[in-house]
């Protein structure tokens, strides 16, 4: 009589290879997700810090009215009564909103945001509309309140920055 020997093979059955690709995948999932939370996460702050930045940009372009104000020799508030405004760097003093969206920056070719003369302009719309508010401050006549609003939309969530400062008449 013939005897065959059979040798058994160590290897990985069928179950084991598809709990594998489950435990993989469910790893993957979730490194993929974390991917995709840190790539909106990023979009979210560089609009925060934009925002940011044109807000404090509104509050500088206001100061430096106050400020040519006193280098002309003229009233330190001159142009500066409470009211709604946009402003840029191209404007001496805030200018009251005119027409609707003229709060909505465009974006030069040099990548300068400004707000538009006409309701129809060529550059394209920023994303970004900017409005400065100024308010008397009824406990001192020497100072207004200038608050500075940043509006933004991104993947169709409405965020917006806000910073706010009080003048003085200090000279």
């Amino acid at each position: 009589m013939l005897k065959i020997k059979t040798q058994l093979k160590s290897g990985f059955s069928l179950v084991e290879i598809i709990a594998a690709f489950f435990i993989i995948s469910i790893g993957m999932i979730g490194v993929l997700s974390l991917i995709v939370q840190n790539i909106q996460s990023q979009n979210v702050n560089k609009g925060a810090l934009i925002a940011a930045q044109l807000a404090q940009e509104g509050i500088e372009l206001v100061r430096h009215t106050r400020d040519s104000n006193w280098a002309a020799s003229q009233a330190w508030n001159t142009n500066l009564v409470p009211g709604h405004y946009i402003i840029d760097y191209r404007l001496a003093a805030p200018r009251a909103i005119s027409f609707s969206n003229q709060e909505h920056l465009r974006q030069d070719a040099t990548g300068y945001y400004y707000n538009p003369d006409l309701s129809i302009d060529l550059n394209p719309d920023s994303g970004y509309a900017r409005t400065i508010d100024i308010v008397a401050n009824p406990g001192n006549a020497s100072s207004l309140y200038v608050k500075a609003t940043i509006t933004w939309s991104d993947h169709n969530k409405n965020f917006s920055y806000v910073i706010d400062t009080i003048l003085y008449d200090w000279k």
